[in-house]
């Protein structure tokens, strides 16, 4: 089965953009796969939270 995929726009200053993109190429990486590698890793924490969360209110 193929995987869905959706683009994401994201505005940022150049210098932001430069900056990110010589710090992927430090680390050998692609930017598309360290940006999902950070949202995935921030939706993740976010719904640890969220469950955790829940946990407290129900006890």
């Amino acid at each position: 089965m193929a995987k869905e995929s959706a683009y994401l726009q994201v505005r940022l200053s150049t210098r932001l953009k430069e900056d990110f993109r010589a710090m992927c190429e430090d680390n050998e990486i692609d930017m598309s796969d360290k940006l999902r590698e950070i949202i995935a890793n921030l939706v993740r924490n976010h719904k640890r939270q969220a469950t955790k969360g829940n946990k407290t209110e129900n006890t």
